[in-house]
């Protein structure tokens, strides 16, 4: 485990000064991925100002600036020093202060229980292997009635082949492995992502003992993202199948056996 864990570090510090120099994501908003409409058009988290929040997979720390831009007191983990380094630098140049921790989702023992207003997540979640035990951590930093949101793929996304509206792969499949390409780089390391089914993330959030308040499927946008992300998150390939889902939770404020069920809304 500790060996699977380096292995991941060591390749996202490789990757780390090739894929923030070409992506250059900005600050200015919180994101949910590839053009996919930001927080200030989907409004599922809101006003943060005061707020504790925090990221987790934090990467080059865009997403955690920006919430501190926004007035809340945030703080960003990752589990790549590279990262980390970049993102201690972009917040020194953009003139806030963020908390950034090197370390894994799985354990976040450096954050103490029940000081987070909000958890937040983009694009990272899928690199992790043992998703209760993260669930689990959040649910436990997580103040009781506060939220956890998070985007990545959508399940039906890594179905679909790199170049064509073709099915390509099994919607139940575990996992996918591919070798890494961005600009400038001599290497490209293997890396893993770990697929799910819509009923397992539902499950392992309910398993941590989260009420999941909303699943969103969002059709794309053309701008408001970041940047141009063309090829595999074309635009045009996301009208027909969605890139991005995203899943808002939330910490109960009490918790009694035979709490009914939450109403889930889909849109």
């Amino acid at each position: 485990m500790a060996r699977g864990r380096t292995s991941v570090q060591r390749k996202w510090d490789l990757i780390s000064p090739y894929y923030q120099t070409e992506h250059k994501i900005p600050t200015d908003f919180v994101h949910y991925g590839p053009h996919c409409p930001n927080e200030d058009k989907l409004q599922l988290i809101g006003e943060v100002r005061g707020k504790r929040v925090l990221e987790i997979g934090c990467g080059g720390g865009q997403n955690a600036i920006a919430f501190a831009k926004r007035g809340a007191v945030a703080t960003g983990v990752d589990i790549s020093n590279k990262q980390i380094e970049f993102a201690r630098a972009l917040a020194s140049r953009e003139g806030v202060e963020v908390t950034f921790l090197r370390g894994n989702v799985e354990d976040l023992s450096a954050i103490a229980d029940a000081t987070q207003d909000v958890v937040f997540s983009a694009y990272a979640l899928q690199f992790v292997e043992h998703m209760d035990r993260c669930f689990g951590e959040v649910a436990r930093v997580l103040r009781p009635g506060g939220m956890f949101v998070f985007s990545l793929d959508h399940p039906f996304w890594y179905c679909l082949a790199e170049k064509e509206l073709v099915v390509e792969s099994s919607y139940f499949d575990t996992a996918y492995w591919y070798e890494w390409e961005q600009a400038g780089m001599s290497t490209h390391p293997r890396m893993t992502e770990y697929h799910r089914t819509l009923g397992e993330w539902y499950r392992l959030l309910r398993g941590a003992g989260l009420e999941v308040l909303d699943i969103i499927e969002p059709e794309p946008v053309e701008l408001g993202s970041g940047q141009d992300w063309g090829g595999y998150y074309a635009p045009e390939r996301q009208k027909m199948v969605p890139a991005t889902i995203i899943w808002k939770a939330r910490k109960p404020a009490r918790s009694e056996p035979g709490e009914a069920a939450q109403a889930i809304s889909v849109r």
